[in-house]
């Protein structure tokens, strides 16, 4: 996969916001977009979330993040990802870890 968007409308949002739960609780959820812009600045190929109503111009500046695994886009809103993560506003999250990328590309 590479750097491009994918979307993923076939993916069960609950299984996804599962998924990102247990990797938050492992410590291997990057949360908010400085977090994921440190994760990629440090090369560490994040897969990463993005929220469908996430705004123009902060979308665009996502989607050319470089080197990522890739994206997963029009699945949650930025609203489900915020009330299932515990935070009042969130469009953004990324994760690092193989397996965690691996089980979010299997929903899909």
């Amino acid at each position: 996969m590479g750097a491009g968007a994918d979307s993923d409308s076939t993916m069960d949002p609950a299984r996804l916001m599962g998924l990102l739960g247990l990797a938050l609780r492992a410590g291997k959820l990057q949360v908010g977009f400085s977090a994921v812009e440190q994760a990629v600045h440090r090369g560490k190929m994040p897969l990463v979330i993005v929220a469908t109503d996430m705004g123009a111009s902060q979308r665009t500046r996502a989607l050319r993040m470089e080197p990522v695994r890739g994206f997963v886009t029009g699945v949650v809103t930025g609203a489900d990802l915020a009330a299932s993560l515990g935070r009042n506003k969130l469009s953004i999250v990324s994760v690092c870890d193989p397996g965690f990328v691996d089980g979010i590309r299997k929903l899909g």
